[in-house]
């Protein structure tokens, strides 16, 4: 084995010691390991403290092969140890190394030969001086036993070559001596002065003449000694020869030159690093000469230190002996090589010996601190042009030991400098290299260029930098024939930037000195001296680049620009090659700069240029993009550059071609082509990947490039003689080419007919080629491509060779790209074209994977391109899907094996899982379709369409495949499939609050039971027997099995651990030993819960409570305190995530240990118990149902965001209990029969919830809840044995809970899921059944009372139970109606029919009494509430009897006030009116309402009005300031005028706009002229509030109302401009504006929520009117905005909010001559419809905009922002709204076209109901705007309810639904369409229960005399639209009723055509 050429032994060894250990315990087992195996020659060395030196000489000791792998990989280890564990264990360490150092020279090694490079004895001493150098460095202590013993090696070594056999000298001691010199050159240490003083020493006895002479004449020796001796084994010569040859096949011969080498490197090395001035360390793995390497470069970068030799005479000495020798030795070599008339051989190493000198030289030069002038003299003389030798090595050598001696002598580097000048300006061969060829210049070259750099550098003159670069420049410029030739160097002296660097007349005469030294020069000399200029200049730029200098770098690239073309071609290419190295690290504008100018030469390229430019310039670009990737940030800008020039080429060939028909353009075509060779180069680096994020542009370039690719037929195969390369360069590029074919490009038709890179006349001339090609591909679609233009012909030849190429290499994904535009995918004859093109790329895929697949050399990259398609075949563009779905099916039916792959089975899965939840979104979230679906498991995203029906044909289809596949998968791989099936169930999925269904995971458990045919028996048991067998048993045992045992693993890596503060993380990091840290933590997590501090996450609580379920589970006994943690922490943090986890360690504990239940139960009742005291969850009232006018009312659009958050919120609440009910329920069936305890415990809980009924959340989501609870009680109640009391008690408080569901409003389900609405539909229905049925059991009870006493107290409980019972189940019913119709708004029979109520159908007139009297009893709050549900008058009336009588009762009712005082005063109410003083206070509108003269001025209710106003915040009654203001009209008594009054002084905001709003209503009319009556009140009002104002209050008033003034006057200032153009009053608006100046805190009376802090003075614009001159402007508003940071895996519930201010440009118009009091109203109306529609969730679109009056017929108005109205649409090119929608968000298939189209229904559905309920009119196309997103906005409000334009109501009573707008939906029977539809019918019945308000709203105004009010018929009209008279079924059908009626109305389309006829306002 030791024979072997795999060197095994040491491999593995190499391998040990450089293997990262984990832990102490890894370390010392490696080290054990190796340190047994590796013993020295003598044992008797190895004692720790022996003297090598005074011991006795003893006989070689045999060290075999294995033994020596050990030693060396002892040294190794050494080296690699950690410095903590060199430190412990140094003492031991040292005298091993130096024993094993000591025995080297006297070992007899085994002869072999199974070493890589270096011999046994070689590895063993480098290993081992590695290793002392590496622990003294450290530990400098112990340096000079270190030293010493390698100084007594060099000396045993020495001995030894004197004295050992040839053969021994040959392959044990020379290679020791090779060991040493590789240590010493390749390990840092900090050698000191002295020690290289002594190591000199010892290596000069290595360099004897007596031993280099035996060490040259071995092999000879060897020769002699087998002639002599007959008995020698001629094996020992082969043996030898071998032995050196390897060594010379390393370059190293062994020889007596050889080691002088070594000597001499090893002596400078260690001076080197003594004078280091920085501490030199190792960086990675230690390589070869890295000690050499690095000290010899921080001397050319850092001047040596000083040594201190002052006194040390001795090493003085020894340095100067040591340049003595080293220059005497190059002497000698020289004057030998001079007189050889062939170069010398190899193996005397004789330039490498001279090199070595000279370094050394300069380093003891360095040293000494003195130049030696011999040296000096021999380095000048070696870098002239009259060098006695020249040789690269020795030059480069000489010129790097210049520069040493430069850095620490700088007084030299000026005459240097001049010297190297001349010298890199001579015409030497050392300089000359091919540019086309070889990858860099010469060494000696880039040495001279660094050096000259450095003298340039250290030379006095701040110009010498400048000066000397345009020195050299001048030789370039020198050797140019335009010099010799013309006068242009006096162009070139002209020239600015050569006359910016002459700073004396010296520079003149160096110029004319350079021309003038060229005349005498041949030809071939001046272009030898123009290329090593050229390449010096290049240099000189680079290295003064990396020291900052950049504008050299700019100048020289700008100086060798201008040359590129007037030099001869050598030169040039020499200029093109450098500009590659000077654009790699130029800036960017330069890099473009060389780029371009390569490309313009490329570009004119003669094909009879002699120049051969075109091959420089490509071989230079070639080159650039090779090497590139040092700049990855210029990829892109290259790579354009390059696809340009290609695109630019391609184009000229054409004209060429066409121009002339007879010119040949093949090498044209040719040189085309080979341009495709830089964009291969800079599309192969790994790190660039265009294709992946490609801009339009670049797309486009690209599909430009294999247009003519396709066109020159590049792509054909065709033979092309030598370019050979052409077919593998496409295919490179081809993986690298990104989507040619966009999905959102409109014009991608066009793009493929008219390409801009196709000459049509060209193209028409050789199409019929193309068109054979294209038959030959698909024969049967010969016809279709007869009809082809040429451009779609050439696209789909440039399809098949891209994509063939791609599925080539394992990249079938990008074929679906070209069927996902809608635009080509209407293309005919090109789309069938396309599909018979993907059929047999897909049959060329499968040919290629085919081959690649019996080799087992499928791309890696394959899974990743299967995942995409699998994504692919949920596209949204039914091709792009049908070929995905094609594509991928037979892949995997082709390839069954690939299903063996997890991420693809993952990927499969998580597909069929995201398809159902989107199907399933369809009933979740009805109206708001998510369009993004995620997979946090794969990563994958899917985006779909919002057709539902297409959602469920994809899920069908991809269901459909995923089961052919795993049944071949199972066919083929049973085991790995279900194991990864296995792996995926078992997956860690993160905690949900409700159940879901996850079909991925029905997939997975369906085939990891299922027998596959290879377990045959089993398959035709099945098959034969009646009964279906499957492996689940096996599934189940294995899943157990695997979790168990990882978990038993978990268990024990925590067990080992020692922190018990971290039971909540991750196994290793916890420990638990015992029950007490379970407690303690718990406790302390209890605490930080309580506190709010806990920083535990969701995963972190789970952890938690398992573990500790897991304890009490293995407790013998139960420790009543962890199960109190176990629930009372869940209940703590009370959401559904941490409830989850509870539930399911709840259960898992009752299932392990039954006894614990009682006890479990227990703390469940007591923590349940716990959330009714603190109103947590269900029983909390922050969701609880209220008026949506008790919340603020804001002039902004519809927030998305908001309901999303409240929805959030809403569910968060009341999971919790949900799922705790569901686990109670299982524990009832489970303890019904036989556990007492348990149901005793159930009845408590039943019991105290029931009588918390009060407490219950009335939000629309605790429906179900709620009666949910109530079913459990019912069963509770059924599955209990009590007496009669107790019955009745617990039913009775069940009813209460029922009945408390009626004490508000009557609500509708919250959002738009069906399944909630389905849900509470069911759950009621299913109560009603038990309610129906339900009756008491037992009318025995326990009682101390006669029997006749208890019976008749039974019986009159049963009689109380069975009259609330009737009362019940009509609400019930009503309920449960009401939710049917909004379930089925449009009353679609395939939603089911209506739920109409018996009870209430068979109710006569005269029994609504009796019930209303007995649910009085109940509760009078739901009776109250009940005339909302049912329109019995005799209810009505009966209610109002009861309000009337027992007014205490209802005081916290505010909706019962309308039953007290009725709609006018009367008389004798003023009993009970005494109880209005401390009424619940009625929403703001109801309240001023109350100030009407209808209601006679009672004292009592106007104090109660005034203390409601008072009471509500002023945001909330701020928002009725117009309505507070026409109360004053009635302000008899002064009520009103002391709200404002009071409100004013707490509020500036409040007290601004009621002073604006005051003024507005002064007058009746827009020109002031007609007083309104109660404009004295109003001017009163205004004085007297204005002045209370003082101090800020003041200054602020004066700074908002003057600012404002200044704005507004400019209206004024506009009128004499009336008459004249738009631009004369644009100028004058802009003069006003200018005198404007912003004071601190002002804001827009049309924007109090923000201040204004800027003004676009030049944003004025006039608006058109006839007589009055409004403008608008531009304003800078800064506003305030909460942001809600929440985290989901957090334990607190509730999330931060934070504020921060951001500004935004308003536009506003102001008005002066128009009433906007009612616009005002419209929106006030509108915003309030926005409120309602919030408040039940329903994403309606609104968007008031404020409108602020702030005068008589002055007003502001806010500019909807980002918006276009449909009149200037019809004004631009698009003139139709689907036009118009394509055209901005992409065809219809997109999903921002299918966002934006989902925004405009839902705003057009509000927008409807609000045209149809304010009758507004004069909605032409102006007055209709749409926004960025897609929404309509109705603007401009001045004709409403009874008016029309003109006087007369031509338009329609319902709204405006053109057909346009139909279309737009998706047609009148889409299912756009149908949303319309029933959010139109929703947004109806949302608004009708708060008719009251909006219409006291509005009957406030009437005082204002609007133009639009014809008095009270205009309210009764108002009303009647509501039809309040209907039910919900009716009131549906009536609005769909409008809806018909305004659907394309002709009356609609006729106005429109008037206003384009009158106004020109275009429609259609």
């Amino acid at each position: 084995m030791d024979c072997l050429e795999l060197n095994i032994r040491q491999r593995i060894l190499s391998d040990l010691v450089t293997l990262e250990t984990d832990t102490e315990e890894d370390l010392l087992t490696t080290r054990d390991l190796i340190q047994s195996k590796a013993q020295l020659a003598d044992e008797k060395h190895s004692a720790p403290n022996g003297n090598s030196g005074e011991r006795e000489v003893e006989p070689r000791a045999f060290m075999s092969e294995a033994r020596a792998h050990c030693n060396v990989a002892f040294g190794e280890l050494v080296a690699n140890f950690p410095e903590e564990h060199i430190a412990r264990h140094i003492d031991t360490l040292i005298p091993v190394l130096t024993d094993l150092l000591h025995d080297v020279p006297r070992a007899e090694f085994d002869r072999c030969l199974s070493w890589d490079e270096w011999a046994l004895p070689d590895q063993l001493v480098f290993s081992t001086i590695s290793a002392l150098l590496r622990i003294c460095g450290a530990h400098p202590e112990y340096a000079d036993r270190a030293i010493m013993s390698i100084i007594t090696f060099v000396t045993d070594i020495v001995e030894n070559l004197k004295e050992s056999s040839s053969i021994d000298v040959l392959t044990h001691l020379t290679p020791s001596v090779h060991g040493l010199y590789r240590a010493i050159t390749s390990t840092l240490y900090p050698w000191s002065a002295s020690q290289w003083r002594l190591l000199a020493e010892s290596l000069q006895s290595l360099v004897a003449t007596s031993v280099l002479e035996r060490i040259n004449r071995l092999l000879l020796d060897i020769h002699q000694e087998a002639e002599v001796d007959p008995d020698a084994d001629a094996t020992s010569i082969a043996f030898c020869h071998t032995f050196i040859s390897r060594y010379i096949a390393f370059g190293r011969p062994l020889s007596g030159y050889f080691i002088v080498c070594c000597v001499m490197e090893m002596e400078w090395t260690v001076l080197a690093q003594s004078l280091a001035s920085t501490h030199l360390v190792h960086k990675g793995q230690m390589r070869e000469a890295a000690a050499a390497n690095k000290a010899w470069l921080n001397l050319m970068k850092c001047p040596g230190k000083d040594l201190g030799l002052e006194n040390d005479e001795e090493t003085k000495e020894a340095l100067k002996d040591v340049i003595r020798d080293a220059l005497q030795c190059f002497n000698d070599l020289l004057e030998q090589i001079e007189g050889m008339e062939t170069e010398p051989s190899v193996d005397t190493y004789a330039w490498e010996t001279m090199s070595e000198s000279l370094k050394l030289a300069s380093v003891c030069s360095v040293a000494l601190g003195e130049l030696d002038e011999n040296l000096h003299t021999r380095l000048t003389q070696l870098l002239s042009d009259s060098a006695p030798i020249l040789d690269n090595l020795v030059q480069e050598s000489a010129l790097k030991a210049t520069t040493v001696l430069v850095r620490s002598f700088p007084q030299i580097a000026p005459s240097f400098a001049t010297h190297l000048r001349r010298f890199v300006t001579s015409p030497l061969s050392i300089f000359e290299f091919a540019f086309n060829t070889e990858k860099r210049a010469p060494p000696p070259l880039t040495a001279a260029a660094k050096c000259l750099a450095l003298c340039i550098k250290l030379s006095p003159g701040d110009d010498s930098i400048m000066s000397n670069m345009y020195s050299l420049l001048n030789y370039i410029a020198a050797t140019s024939k335009e010099i010799t030739e013309s006068s242009s160097s006096n162009q070139l002296l002209s020239n600015p930037l050569y006359a910016s660097s002459i700073t004396s007349p010296d520079d003149n005469v160096t110029f004319q000195s350079d021309e003038t030294g060229l005349h005498d020069r041949s030809d071939e000399e001046k272009r030898l001296i123009g290329i090593t200029t050229i390449s010096v200049v290049t240099r000189l730029a680079l290295e003064f680049h990396t020291a900052g200098q950049e504008e050299v770098t700019k100048l020289t690239i700008s100086m060798l620009l201008q040359r590129l073309r007037t030099l001869e071609p050598t030169l040039e290419a020499a200029i093109a090659y450098n500009l590659v190295d000077l654009a790699l690290v130029a800036p960017e504008e330069s890099f473009i700069d060389v780029a371009r100018a390569f490309s313009l030469i490329n570009h004119a390229t003669n094909l009879e240029d002699p120049r051969f430019s075109n091959n420089m310039v490509l071989a230079a670009q070639t080159r650039l993009a090779r090497e590139l990737d040092q700049r990855p940030d210029l990829y892109d800008v290259y790579l354009v550059e390059l696809l340009t020039l290609f695109g630019d080429k391609g184009v000229a060939i054409q004209n060429i071609a066409t121009s002339d028909r007879h010119v040949k353009t093949e090498e044209m075509i040719e040189q085309l082509a080979s341009l495709l060779l830089p964009i291969e180069a800079l599309l192969t680096h790994p790190d660039y990947s265009p294709h992946l994020a490609a801009s339009q542009e670049l797309t486009g370039l690209f599909r430009n490039m294999w247009f003519l690719c396709v066109l020159f037929h590049f792509t054909s195969g065709e033979e092309r003689g030598a370019m050979t390369w052409l077919m593998p360069a496409l295919a490179k590029i081809a993986t690298k080419t990104p989507t040619l074919v966009l999905e959102n490009a409109h014009d991608a038709a066009s793009e493929i007919e008219y390409s801009a890179v196709i000459r049509h006349e060209y193209a028409h001339s050789v199409i019929s080629k193309h068109r054979s090609f294209l038959t030959r591909h698909i024969p049967h679609r010969a016809s279709e491509i007869r009809s082809l233009s040429p451009g779609q012909a050439i696209f789909l030849l440039m399809m098949q060779d891209i994509e063939s190429m791609r599925s080539a290499a394992g990249l079938p994904y990008s074929l679906v790209s070209y069927f996902t535009n809608g635009n080509l995918n209407r293309q005919s004859y090109l789309i069938i074209c396309m599909e018979s093109i993907a059929d047999k790329v897909m049959r060329g895929c499968m040919g290629e994977m085919n081959s690649q697949a019996v080799e087992q050399a499928l791309p890696a990259h394959l899974s990743e391109e299967l995942r995409k398609l699998l994504v692919a075949s949920t596209h949204r563009i039914s091709r792009a899907r049908d070929v995905a779905t094609k594509y991928l099916f037979n892949l995997i039916t082709s390839f069954p094996s690939l299903m063996c792959d997890p991420p693809l089975v993952y990927a499969i899965l998580e597909c069929l899982t995201l398809l159902r939840h989107a199907c399933e979104n369809e009933f979740t979230d009805e109206y708001n379709p998510v369009y993004e679906f995620h997979s946090e498991c794969t990563g994958i995203t899917l985006q779909l369409t919002d057709d539902y029906k297409v959602r469920n044909d994809i899920l069908g289809q991809l269901q459909r495949n995923a089961n052919t596949w795993f049944e071949l998968a199972l066919s083929r791989a049973p085991i790995e499939l279900q194991s990864t099936l296995q792996k995926y169930l078992a997956a860690t999925q993160p905690l949900i609050g409700a159940d879901t269904a996850e079909l991925g995971a029905s997939v997975a458990e369906t085939f990891a039971k299922a027998f596959g045919p290879v377990h045959r028996q089993l398959s035709s048991l099945s098959s034969l027997s009646n009964w279906k067998s499957d492996r689940a048993r096996a599934l189940a045992s294995q899943l157990a099995s695997k979790c168990y045992f990882s978990g038993e693993v978990a268990g024990l890596r925590l067990a080992a651990h020692k922190n018990q503060d971290s039971l909540d993380k991750v196994a290793p990091q916890m420990q638990c030993t015992g029950v007490q840290p379970f407690k303690d933590k718990m406790a302390d997590t209890m605490k930080d819960i309580r506190n709010k501090r806990s920083s535990l996450t969701v995963q972190d609580l789970k952890r938690l409570l398992f573990r500790c379920a897991a304890t009490l589970i293995s407790l013998e006994k139960c420790d009543y305190t962890l199960v109190h943690f176990l629930v009372a922490l869940p209940f703590e943090v009370f959401t559904p995530s941490a409830v989850v986890a509870g539930i399911e360690t709840w259960t898992w504990v009752i299932a392990e240990r039954p006894n614990m239940e009682v006890a479990i139960m227990c703390e469940v009742l007591t923590s349940w118990f716990g959330t009714v005291k603190e109103r947590k969850g269900v029983f909390s009232a922050s969701s609880n149902c209220v008026d949506p006018f008790y919340h603020p009312i804001s002039y902004s659009p519809t927030d998305k965001d908001e309901i999303n958050r409240a929805t959030t919120h809403a569910r968060r609440l009341l999971m919790p209990h949900t799922l705790v009910l569901q686990m109670l329920f299982s524990r009832l069936q489970a303890a019904r029969y036989c556990r007492s305890t348990v149901m005793f415990l159930i009845q408590r809980l039943v019991l105290r919830s029931a009588q918390a009924h009060k407490s219950f959340s009335t939000h629309p989501l605790a429906r179900e809840l709620r009666y949910t609870f109530l079913l459990f009680g019912l069963e509770t109640l059924k599955s209990s044995h009590l007496d009669a009391v107790c019955e009745c008690m617990l039913r009775e408080s069940l009813y209460c809970t029922a009945y408390s569901w009626f004490a508000v409003r009557p609500q509708w389900s919250f959002g738009a899921n069906r399944v909630q609405v389905d849900a509470d539909i069911k759950v009621m229905s299913e109560f009603l059944v038990h309610l129906q049925g339900d009756s008491i059991r037992n009318m025995t009870s326990l009682s101390s009372l006669a029997p006749h006493q208890s019976a008749s107290k039974t019986s009159l409980y049963a009689t109380r139970l069975k009259n609330i019972k009737q009362p019940l189940r009509l609400l019930i019913e009503n309920e449960i109606f009401r939710l049917t119709v909004w379930a089925n708004p449009s009353n679609e029979a395939k939603r089911g029919s209506d739920s109409n109520g018996l009870l209430e159908r068979n109710m006569l007139e005269s029994t609504w009494p009796g019930v209303v009297r007995t649910v009085w009893e109940v509760d009078p709050a739901i009776a109250v509430y009940m005339t909302e549900r049912f329109k019995s008058t005799a209810a009505h009336a009966e209610v109002q009897n009861l309000v009337r009588s027992n007014t205490s009762q209802v005081v916290d009712t505010p909706e019962a006030l309308r039953f007290l005082i009725g709609d006018s005063f009367r008389g004798g109410q003023r009993r009970e009116l005494k109880y209005i003083i401390v009424w619940a206070p009625v929403t703001p509108v109801i309240a001023v309402t109350f100030f009407e003269r209808r209601h006679g001025n009672d004292p009592l209710l106007l104090q109660y009005a005034h203390r409601v106003l008072k009471q509500h915040p002023v945001d909330l009654t701020f928002f009725f300031v117009p309505q507070v203001v026409q109360a004053l009209r009635f302000d008899d008594l002064g009520y009103i005028a002391q709200f404002i009054f009071e409100t004013a002084k707490v509020s500036q905001l409040f007290c601004h706009q009621i002073i604006w709003n005051m003024k507005a209503n002064c007058y009746k009319d827009d020109a002031a002229e007609i007083e309104d009556p109660m404009k004295p009140a109003l001017d009163r009002m205004t004085d007297m509030v204005v002045d209370s104002l003082s101090g800020d209050a003041r200054a602020f008033y004066d700074r908002e109302f003057g600012f404002f003034n200044k704005v507004t006057s400019i209206s004024g200032k506009l009128k004499p401009f009336i008459k004249k153009s738009k631009p004369e009053k644009k100028a004058k608006i802009d003069e006003e504006m200018a005198k404007i100046v912003v004071d601190i805190g002002v804001y827009l009376p049309s924007n109090p929520d923000g201040s204004v802090i800027d003004i676009d003075k030049k944003s004025g614009r006039p608006l058109q009117s006839h007589a009055k001159a409004p403008f608008m402007a531009t304003f800078k508003v800064r506003k305030e905005r909460v942001i809600i940071d929440s985290d989901p895996e957090s334990l607190l519930d509730g999330a931060l909010e934070k504020r921060e201010e951001y500004d935004v440009w308003q536009q506003a118009i102001f008005k002066v001559g128009d009433d906007c009091r009612q616009d005002v109203l419209a929106l006030q109306i509108i915003a309030m419809f926005k409120n309602i529609f919030t408040s039940i969730g329903l994403t309606l679109y609104l968007f008031p905009y404020r409108v602020t009056a702030t005068a008589a017929g002055c007003g502001v108005i806010d500019v909807v922002p980002n918006a276009t109205s449909r009149d200037e649409m019809g004004r631009a090119t698009v003139n139709d709204l689907l036009d118009f929608f394509i055209s901005k968000y992409g065809g219809e298939e997109t999903v921002a076209f299918q966002r934006a189209r989902l925004n405009f229904i839902q705003s057009m559905a509000a927008y409807s109901v609000a045209c149809y309920i304010l009758q507004i009119k004069d909605r032409h196309n102006g007055n209709i705007m749409i926004d960025g997103e897609g929404h309509i906005v109705h603007i401009d409000f001045g004709f409403l309810f009874d008016i029309g334009p003109g006087g007369v109501k031509f338009e329609p009573s319902s709204f405006k639904l053109t057909h346009e707008m139909v279309v737009l939906m998706g047609g009148r029977y889409s299912q756009g369409y149908e949303l319309f539809q029933h959010l139109t019918v929703k947004a109806f019945l949302a608004i009708r229960p708060h008719a009251d308000q909006l219409v006291s709203t509005v009957q406030l105004m009437l005082g204002t005399g609007l133009p639009s009010f014809k008095g009270e018929p205009t309210i009764k009209r108002l009303k009647d639209r509501f039809a309040l008279g209907l039910n919900e079924r009716q009131a549906a059908e009536w609005i769909m009723g409008i809806i018909r009626n305004a659907h394309e109305n002709v009356r609609s389309t006729a106005y429109d055509e008037f206003q384009r006829i009158q106004n020109g306002i275009p429609y259609k």
